[in-house]
């Protein structure tokens, strides 16, 4: 007990002079430390903003944190000689944080306090085992070490990924405070502590949306699998079976994102434009194939407007009247399939089977008129010829008619619009075309089959959208959320560098929505999440704050919403969301308030300040008066993931494993210590789409 006492002695600093809720207020001892203190032989600065101290209480310790120190002036203030200098005794604030308690095991803190302090109590240091106890990270998977603390004798800081990834995390600071090395740093660590733990590749997904190009090769040391999509990829990359060239195809797109991009107008637009996505997908030649006989009439009708989409596509187009081999071939698909609904029918059903074997017979004429052959080095080779406009338009009318009197057909029985169902886009503008001249709004539409014209002749959005012969959704999934033929986890970095203007926002929104819906069908299929991590660079162009209107989504609002949804609901299937901004006052304030942990490097703008200071709990708001001049590599930790609001020094990574985001080397090219190639001729020629 004695030596406990002289221990206690010998780190008391000063007393409390005064206690609030909010602000304890001491006086420091005249033989308090003026800049170094040493206990327990460890060397620490003292008095320093932002450290910690401890006052003894009957439940332990109350721990505080040093808001502000200086000078408790003498009052002389009525004496015309008076001169405001240093002098008196000096005086420190702090804010209360929590209670240390010590347990069988060990001291633990614990945040809040229900003990106050009263006038005349010890404020002392802590020892290295009480600065441990305060910054210690008690979950039981808290193994992802991000730095140390100096402000709590360099203890080590370790975040739980559970809290960190499933409750959302912000990083945020000015250009070059160095938060893509923090989040390249966070999924490095993540990973080489999951296979410190296992001995072997951790099942981990990481999808990174880059939009400057910056984490090409951060990771490539790692024991996962890196997928690398980008637009043009280089022809020296397209060796490597891991880098792709970027599809997003557009029949992947909801009507509401063909709307976003195209600029549709709610009133004839947009209905225009839903009804030839409903339709050209109702076409699919994949649709053509009868599998559910369980309601006939209802597979009938649905059937029979698939083959209706199927003829006012080729009507609209005329590319299948010129591919005649192709129109033949699947139009004798469906006349196999309704001679297979004809043999399903009951015999009560004489009415619609006459109907359909009426519609097959002129099927089978035109077919055997058409159908010709030829031989080939010995064998015989079949083919179409070209099918007239006249017998597209009869089988058209011939279909509406026999679909109206077997009763119409429900929307509910229709493909949907925002189905991913494969289409070729090429035929979106002549089949927008079409509806419009059967509704006289042709005047109305002319701007959007103009701009998806445009979209497709452009070869570099193209690539990205168009379509492609073999490709699924399937395919998409596996290459973009996880491929369950790896036993490794997996990083796709998803460049965005050189992704056109005109569907950047659209592009990210898609990517978001497809894996933030596959995870929903994952938890609802299996009964429970696949965890996945979606990391958004540059958050502030792409997950903006609007106001609402009554005016149309355009592209950008419509990705700031599936951001929203994602840091709403995207937790309860899985999915944790890594924004890392520059500007905070610029991004949407419903995904930011979502956010559970925060990572805070250096911000000088008056208005990111302003809101981050709503983040954090008002008696710690003096923390982050150091937000200005926090040095490259230094950062505040607050939230969920950590006990209490930490500055930390970040862990340094090395120069091959960071993010290529250094500033320019100015100085060194001008003065030739580096050189630059200046043949811009292969970069024209790939700008141009030149071989």
């Amino acid at each position: 007990m004695n030596n406990e006492f002289e221990n206690l002695r010998s780190r008391c600093i000063g007393t409390v002079d005064s206690v609030s809720p909010k602000e304890i207020k001491g006086i420091l001892l005249d033989e308090a430390p003026l800049s170094v203190a040493i206990t327990d032989g460890n060397i620490s600065f003292f008095p320093k903003l932002n450290s910690y101290l401890l006052i003894p209480n009957e439940a332990g310790w109350v721990v505080s944190i040093v808001s502000w120190i200086g000078y408790n002036h003498l009052n002389n203030k009525n004496n015309e000689t008076y001169i405001d200098l240093p002098q008196g005794s000096r005086a420190i604030y702090l804010n209360p944080l929590g209670q240390l308690k010590r347990t069988f095991e060990r001291v633990e803190f614990e945040r809040g306090l229900f003990s106050f302090p009263t006038v005349g109590d010890s404020i002392v240091l802590p020892t290295q085992e009480q600065l441990g106890a305060i910054v210690y990270n008690a979950d039981k998977n808290a193994t992802i070490s991000i730095g140390i603390s100096p402000l709590a004798g360099n203890q080590e800081i370790k975040l739980s990924p559970d809290k960190l990834f499933g409750r959302h995390l912000a990083v945020l600071g000015n250009t070059g405070s160095g938060k893509s090395c923090t989040v390249a740093g966070i999924i490095r660590w993540s990973l080489e502590a999951a296979k410190s733990s296992i001995g072997k590749s951790p099942n981990a997904r990481f999808i990174i949306l880059d939009p400057n190009g910056e984490y090409k090769n951060a990771f490539n040391d790692l024991d996962v699998d890196i997928k690398y999509s980008c637009v043009n990829l280089d022809k020296n990359d397209q060796k490597n079976i891991n880098k792709k060239q970027l599809r997003i195809p557009g029949w992947l797109w909801t009507s509401q994102e063909w709307a976003g991009v195209l600029q549709a107008s709610g009133k004839t637009q947009k209905p225009i434009l839903r009804e030839a996505l409903r339709d050209l997908k109702a076409s699919n030649d994949e649709a053509t194939t009868v599998t559910n006989m369980q309601n006939i009439d209802m597979t009938i009708k649905t059937y029979l407007y698939k083959l209706l989409c199927f003829a006012k596509r080729a009507n609209a187009s005329q590319e299948y009247i010129v591919d005649k081999t192709n129109f033949g071939k699947t139009l004798n698909k469906h006349y196999e399939n309704i001679n297979y609904f004809i043999s399903k029918l009951a015999s009560d059903q004489d009415g619609i089977k006459d109907l359909l074997t009426s519609l097959n017979t002129k099927i089978e004429q035109q077919l055997k008129s058409n159908k010709k052959s030829f031989n080939k080095s010995g064998e015989n080779v079949e083919y179409y010829d070209a099918f007239s406009l006249a017998f597209i338009d009869d089988l058209i009318t011939t279909l509406a008619e026999l679909i109206k009197k077997l009763g119409g057909l429900d929307e509910c029985y229709t493909v949907n619009e925002d189905m991913p169902v494969e289409f070729d886009l090429q035929y979106l503008a002549p089949y927008m075309d079409l509806i419009s001249q059967d509704t006289n709004s042709e005047q109305y539409i002319e701007f959007i089959i103009m701009r998806i014209k445009s979209l497709l002749n452009n070869t570099t959005i193209s690539s990205v959208i168009g379509n492609q012969s073999g490709e699924t959704l399937l395919g998409w999934i596996n290459d973009f959320v996880s491929n369950q033929s790896s036993s490794k986890g997996q990083i796709c970095i998803i460049d965005l560098s050189i992704v056109p203007l005109d569907i950047i926002h659209l592009v990210v929104s898609v990517i978001s929505r497809l894996i933030f819906e596959s995870l929903q069908r994952y938890r609802r299929y299996y009964s429970q999440e696949l965890p996945t991590i979606l990391v958004m660079e540059e958050a502030h162009t792409f997950i903006r704050k609007y106001t609402e209107s009554t005016e149309e989504f355009s592209a950008d609002k419509l990705c700031t919403h599936i951001f929203e949804r994602i840091a709403r609901e995207g937790r309860k299937f899985g999915l944790g969301l890594v924004l890392s901004s520059q500007r905070p006052s610029e991004l949407s304030q419903t995904v930011l308030s979502q956010c559970n942990s925060y990572i805070l490097h250096r911000i000088v703008n008056d208005r990111d300040q302003e809101l981050i200071r709503k983040l954090v709990p008002d008696n710690l708001g003096n923390l982050l008066d150091e937000l200005p001049s926090l040095p490259t590599q230094k950062a505040i930790v607050l939230g969920t993931s950590v006990p209490l609001p930490t500055v930390v020094e970040i862990r340094e990574l090395s120069l091959g494993k960071r993010p290529n985001s250094d500033d320019p080397a100015f100085w060194d090219v001008w003065t030739n210590k580096e050189t630059r190639d200046l043949n811009w001729k292969p970069i024209v020629d790939e700008w141009q789409n030149k071989e």
